[in-house]
């Protein structure tokens, strides 16, 4: 911890004065633009921030995790790949740290969660780099070191951006941590809106599951019938005996059988059909009548001139209808 650091003096959350070009997409003009594009740039500094920098070993024990959580599932074939490699190579890229904003003897990450993961496990030091960033800085270094490296699923940046949001990060802050642009943010957002969080849980990180995918599971489930389904069937022992990667297509594809087959067994409203005809047969009337629509018919010679006379005495009818009304209740 005492040997000099080269980049100490790098100043992350600076804004340049400078003119910088904006990225297509955005369309913004004044302070809106100048925020944008401060955001901006500092997520491209922050590619920079592990070049040259000083590398120590901290006891992994005093470092806590992101503010923000990105992951839904840790233990994976990936995880233990990584695990074994640590285990008989050693780590041989360092994570990224914070100091605590909480207690000067420890740290947070800012990235490299299951590098910290494997050391606590093994029991031997973690290797990092640690920069005083604030939690902007921090939140965008999180998102690009992701996608640059992690590969996350649609659903676990769908989630990091739920969270993003929810500790008081803009949206601006978000696109430009994840970058995305507002259309894809939106359509991120929307699903884990609508998706309960017990469900995402279960589902687990779905590596293989797209953007597509999770807006067809969105529209299924905003019909509360579904969505009571959903939440029953994933809390099931049967279902928890899937596999993990395996669980969204067995989810979706059981909510469209079911609604399939409620929609089959639906039965239609009965309509309760009345019929007359006159003394001489010059006149036949049928009534076929639901909760909220009657249908009438008018058959045989009289049919038109009757519908027609009909037709000019409805205003004196139906005042005749409402007087029949008032004198059966009393009024």
């Amino acid at each position: 911890m005492s040997r000099i650091n080269p980049f100490a003096s790098l100043d992350l959350a600076s804004i340049p004065s400078g003119p910088a070009p904006t990225k297509p997409g955005y369309a913004m003009t004044g302070a809106a633009k100048t925020v944008v594009r401060s955001i901006e740039d500092l997520a491209e500094n922050t590619k920079k921030l592990m070049e040259g920098e000083v590398i120590v070993e901290l006891d992994p024990q005093l470092v806590d995790v992101s503010f923000v959580p990105d992951r839904l599932s840790h233990d994976d074939e990936e995880f233990e790949e990584l695990r074994q490699a640590i285990e008989e190579t050693g780590q041989s890229t360092p994570i990224l740290v914070r100091p605590s904003s909480t207690d000067d003897q420890r740290y947070m990450v800012v990235f490299g969660h299951r590098r910290l993961k494997v050391a606590q496990e093994l029991g031997i030091p973690v290797k990092a780099v640690v920069k005083k960033l604030d939690d902007v800085a921090s939140a965008i270094a999180q998102g690009q070191e992701n996608s640059a490296r992690s590969n996350l699923s649609f659903i676990e940046r769908a989630f990091f951006a739920q969270n993003l949001l929810s500790s008081g990060m803009a949206k601006e802050v978000i696109r430009s941590s994840l970058a995305v642009d507002e259309a894809l943010l939106s359509k991120m957002l929307g699903v884990v809106d609508v998706v309960p969080a017990a469900i995402i849980t279960v589902l687990g990180a779905s590596k293989k599951i797209g953007r597509d995918k999770w807006l067809s599971l969105r529209q299924l489930l905003l019909a509360p019938a579904l969505l009571k389904v959903a939440t029953d069937y994933v809390g099931t022992a049967e279902f928890g005996a899937i596999a993990e990667d395996k669980r969204f297509d067995d989810l979706h594809d059981y909510l469209k059988r079911y609604k399939v087959k409620s929609a089959a067994k639906k039965p239609k409203a009965a309509s309760a059909v009345s019929e007359w005809t006159s003394h001489d047969s010059s006149l036949g009337f049928s009534m076929s009548a639901k909760a909220k629509k009657v249908s009438i018919e008018l058959t045989n010679t009289e049919a038109k001139p009757f519908s027609s006379w009909l037709s000019s005495r409805m205003d004196r009818l139906y005042e005749e209808y409402r007087q029949s009304k008032s004198d059966q209740n009393g009024d």
